[in-house]
């Protein structure tokens, strides 16, 4: 899974945000507020990683059991699906 090339990830005093900019915002035009979790996944979005790369990196991180990391990635992919954020939509 990769984000449009036009879509930010960005930490602002202390608030992790995407924002769409140029033809990535024809679909969506504001801001997304986000947790360090969701930053963590929407990055490795950004490279092009897979559900596992990304869960891996989770489990890494943050020290916490599959399960759990594999509910994070879903909840964010789910987001940013809705949201038109990926390419190839």
């Amino acid at each position: 899974m990769k984000l449009k090339s036009g879509i930010i990830i960005s930490e602002l005093n202390g608030e992790f945000v995407a924002v769409p900019s140029g033809a990535a915002s024809k679909d969506f035009n504001g801001m997304i507020r986000m947790n360090q979790t969701a930053a963590f996944i929407a990055k490795m979005f950004q490279t092009g990683a897979d559900e596992d790369d990304v869960v891996a990196a989770l489990c890494r991180e943050y020290d916490v059991e599959e399960s759990i990391a594999r509910e994070d990635f879903h909840a964010v992919k789910n987001q940013f699906e809705a949201l038109h954020f990926f390419e190839n939509e």
